[in-house]
């Protein structure tokens, strides 16, 4: 068992795009067409990544469809039931390896979302959960390694 723990780490790849510094180190997550980097420390397993402050999934399918009234930076509020914290989602269009991209974050109803998609093709969204603003800007230092081999 041990021997093919160590294979498994021979053969996984570092970072080559900038991450955040003081961060550790980060390696390389191949899917469908696209890279991107995680920690090091965060477990990798078919498409989920996870770790103590939260996780996240990617797919490289359409992304969720999201209601867009108007171009820019959007802040809207909503709440998830009568009785409960109010729902707020930033979203913002961003450039990450060169395509345009919609990074998202919600906050409310006892948890941090956030996400990140790609509508050209090939489409592509990761989409995450976590426990903290440092989870959260983490996450975001994720999607900003997203490069597309195509």
């Amino acid at each position: 068992m041990l021997t093919l723990i160590l294979i498994a780490q021979l053969a996984v790849a570092p970072c080559t795009v900038p991450v955040p510094e003081n961060t550790g180190d980060w390696i390389q997550v191949t899917s469908a067409n696209v890279t991107f980097c995680v920690p090091s420390t965060w477990r990798v397993r078919g498409t989920r990544a996870s770790y103590s402050g939260g996780s996240i999934r990617w797919q490289n399918t359409a992304p969720p469809v999201m209601t867009r009234q108007s171009s820019g930076p959007q802040s809207i509020g909503g709440s998830s039931s009568a009785n409960s914290t109010p729902v707020r989602t930033e979203r913002l269009p961003e450039m990450i390896g060169g395509r345009q991209a919609e990074v998202w974050r919600q906050m409310g109803v006892g948890r941090l979302q956030t996400g990140v998609s790609f509508s050209q093709s090939p489409q592509f969204f990761i989409t995450g959960e976590a426990a903290g603003d440092e989870q959260v800007a983490l996450q975001l230092a994720v999607f900003r390694t997203v490069r597309f081999t195509n």
